[in-house]
């Protein structure tokens, strides 16, 4: 049975996102085709022009600027920020193209067939998860394109671009030369979209790979809490009795139950990576942002800076919150599923299937669980401890800086 609905929607914008910019893992070429080796060309120019010289001539200005003992801890905090997050773009970027067969995988098994339905009911889950998957992306997209807007365009024109609107240090070139200057001005505000999309791109693929999976587990849920009626319809339809009908549907149940836990392995395999760098960068980052913020002098006098900065570290919580509570809903609601079983009406059935169902309750006891690094399960409760280290951090460095 087919479904109207493409499930391959979950991923299609992120993939389009890579696509759009030339940096997507496969090139659609032979490589006898003079076309394939112009592709790989444009690739490594654009990885070196918006991944590797920004990131790298941010590190040398702020390690210079420490080295000389003239460093503010604003400025400081402000531009190991930006150079953590263009890092964790990098290393996230690189970590999926290296799992490409993976994320090939997971495609595939969106479209399976024992993830596609035809009740209405079915339907609406599964578009409700699409319209989510979508809406997360549209909304990071907004937001951190409009933050970035001011960090890197209103800011410095408030200041007539007096200064690069990042902080550069190109070791053979003197940015603040004349010369220089209104093409590297020009080249930071170029590239920061590229940037911006392509976070954008692999930070909501796993929010998206982790919706459908919530959503299928809430079909799941469903038929299983419904199953007296697709029993009836199942008999209706084969024109048997009801235990072969409930045989057959709980058959499709546990088969249904199989492809979701190989979706969530697949997950894991795909992400689990990303999910620990992000995790492990998100801390340092959030912390060193709320230093950058008590350490602006005269708040009221720098209203933009300051909304700017507090829209940064907004944005980096709701990340990590996201990521949190998809994974702990996945956990919960796969959890909750031996208990929807065993209220299903399977008393008056025959031993045979009895004992079937006891064995699928017994598996569907091991809750499916998203890890980071297969040591820290991404859940709520890891939230709340990546908070609780951000704040002791931010404490210690607030207190080296008085």
């Amino acid at each position: 049975m087919k479904s109207s609905i493409d499930l391959s929607r979950h991923i299609s914008l992120q993939i389009g996102a890579l696509k759009l910019y030339g940096i997507w893992f496969y090139i659609p070429y032979q490589m006898k085709n003079v076309r394939f080796w112009i592709c790989v060309l444009t690739r490594i120019v654009l990885g070196i022009c918006v991944f590797v010289i920004p990131t790298g001539s941010q590190s040398v200005y702020v390690i210079r600027l420490i080295l000389s003992g003239d460093a503010e801890i604003q400025e400081v905090a402000g531009i190991i920020n930006l150079v953590l997050t263009e890092l964790l773009v990098s290393l996230r970027l690189l970590d999926l193209s290296l799992r490409r067969d993976r994320l090939s995988q997971l495609s595939d098994q969106l479209n399976s067939t024992e993830f596609q339905f035809q009740m209405t009911a079915q339907k609406k889950i599964l578009e409700k998860a699409v319209k989510l998957s979508r809406g997360l992306f549209w909304w990071l997209i907004f937001s951190s394109h409009s933050d970035v807007l001011v960090h890197v365009v209103v800011v410095p024109a408030l200041h007539n671009f007096q200064t690069l609107p990042l902080k550069m240090d190109l070791i053979v070139l003197d940015v603040n030369k004349e010369s220089y200057f209104n093409y590297l001005c020009a080249y930071q505000i170029l590239y920061k979209p590229m940037m911006l999309t392509t976070f954008v791109a692999v930070q909501t693929l796993p929010w998206a790979a982790m919706s459908c999976a919530i959503s299928q587990l809430d079909v799941l849920i469903y038929n299983f809490e419904n199953i007296k009626y697709l029993v009836k319809a199942n008999a209706a339809e084969r024109q048997c009795n009801q235990d072969e009908a409930f045989k057959e549907v709980f058959k499709r149940c546990v088969l249904h139950h199989c492809a979701i836990t190989r979706f969530v392995d697949t997950i894991q395999a795909t992400f689990g990576g990303q999910l620990s760098a992000t995790l492990l960068l998100s801390t340092v980052i959030l912390g060193t942002t709320a230093v950058q913020i008590f350490s602006i002098e005269s708040p009221l006098k720098n209203l933009t800076e300051v909304g700017w900065v507090l829209a940064y570290l907004s944005i980096f919580i709701c990340n990590l919150f996201v990521d949190c509570y998809f994974g702990n809903t996945i956990t919960t609601k796969s959890s909750y599923i031996s208990n929807v079983v065993f209220a299903c009406p399977w008393t008056e059935l025959p031993t045979s299937l009895k004992r079937n169902l006891i064995i699928f309750i017994a598996k569907t006891q091991r809750s499916l669980v998203i890890t980071a690094a297969k040591l820290v399960p991404v859940s709520l409760e890891t939230f709340t401890k990546v908070m609780n280290w951000t704040y002791k951090g931010f404490a210690v460095m607030n207190q080296m800086k008085n």
